[in-house]
């Protein structure tokens, strides 16, 4: 058991305890996780069921280590993590040791310590496998951005290897439209929230993050093969609800996409050849559009793309850039030369943004 946080030299031995393991496969990158508690890594093998399939050809591995035990290092003085506009409440804290960063989640008292290899989760990690899967997916998300990718806030879907990608602000409806779009068998899920992309000779390459749909009940009511995950009193509910209050609900629920759209359909990377930004509201009366960008006019029209790295990323050297730190509008433009950006306006109309999506497709 870890007992105090900052003697580095006690963490580490603690870590000897965790001699159960599983491999994740990420493109070229590989995560060996250690536990000390095996039914642990059996939901997080299951989670990542869909990443498992395909041969790995990995280039790089690391360690990371998730430690079940109570909650510990309360008692620190932790520094504040700047939260994005318009977010409010104290979430997160850190402290930087040696060669890495204890980052603390106050709401569930874990704590996470970002090192190049062997990082650690530590605290009741089996009642938060959400958390255990982001810092999961930090590493990999860590590994592309060393490798010169940009990270976007959007969620994704692909076809035959080209893939559109839809941005907003938090709330905005991006996953829920993805998981409209998925009704299309020939669609892929490619993420549902962050997205990495890096402008090539052949085109923007684009990678999205393991992790599945993680989506708020108004999503789940309004689509006919979800609704079954909501349970029928909380449907019952939720239909009271007036749209607006629905709409800004924040009650999460996974969606395992191989569960409720078949097999085979998820896919890790492809090439970027469509930006959707919704710009569309709620109280807005006009009919929904599509309409094509010209960034070299419009350029604050991505700003919702625009996502920091966050308190999780080391750069190659094993340094922590500014909490505040965002690639310029400017930056996102260069690397979206090769991309069609569109906007989707008027009001909230799922059925008529699918079919004007579609309609992308028949030009």
């Amino acid at each position: 058991m870890i007992k105090t946080l900052l003697n580095l030299p006690h963490v580490n031995e603690a870590l000897s305890h965790c001699d159960e393991t599983i491999r994740l496969h990420f493109a070229d990158l590989s995560v060996i996780v250690h536990s000390n508690e095996a039914m642990l890594l059996a939901g997080i093998a299951d989670y990542y069921r869909s990443y498992l399939k395909a041969e790995a050809h990995t280039t790089t591995s690391l360690n990371l280590y998730v430690m079940e035990q109570n909650i510990v290092g309360d008692e620190l003085d932790w520094l504040n993590v700047p939260r994005e506009e318009g977010k409010q409440g104290r979430k997160e804290g850190y402290l930087d040791v040696a060669g890495g960063r204890w980052i603390k989640k106050f709401k569930t008292g874990m704590a996470f310590l970002q090192r190049p290899d062997h990082a650690v989760a530590v605290g009741p990690c089996a009642s938060n496998l959400a958390q255990i899967i982001n810092f999961i997916n930090n590493q990999f998300l860590n590994h592309y951005l060393r490798e010169g990718f940009t990270l976007g806030h959007a969620s994704a879907f692909c076809v035959n290897g080209q893939a559109t990608a839809i941005a907003a602000g938090s709330g905005g409806g991006k996953s829920t439209l993805m998981l409209r779009c998925l009704e299309n068998p020939q669609r892929d899920f490619l993420t549902n929230d962050r997205i990495l992309l890096k402008k090539t000779d052949q085109g923007t390459q684009t990678i999205g993050l393991a992790k599945l749909p993680r989506v708020n009940p108004g999503t789940l009511l309004h689509a006919e093969r979800l609704r079954h995950i909501l349970p029928e009193a909380r449907q019952q509910a939720l239909r009271q609800m007036p749209q607006s209050e629905l709409w800004s609900l924040e009650e999460k629920y996974d969606v395992q996409i191989e569960d409720e759209y078949g097999p085979n359909r998820v896919r890790l990377a492809g090439n970027l050849s469509r930006l959707i930004m919704l710009d569309w509201s709620l109280d807005s009366t006009e009919t929904t559009q599509l309409e094509l960008v010209d960034l070299s006019v419009e350029t604050d029209v991505i700003e919702g793309l625009r996502k920091r790295p966050g308190p999780f990323y080391q750069d190659k050297f094993g340094a922590f850039a500014d909490l505040n730190a965002i690639d310029s509008v400017a930056h996102y433009c260069r690397e979206l030369a090769n991309v069609d950006v569109y906007r989707l306006t008027g009001k909230i109309d799922f059925d008529r943004a699918y079919d004007l999506i579609a309609s992308l497709d028949k030009q």
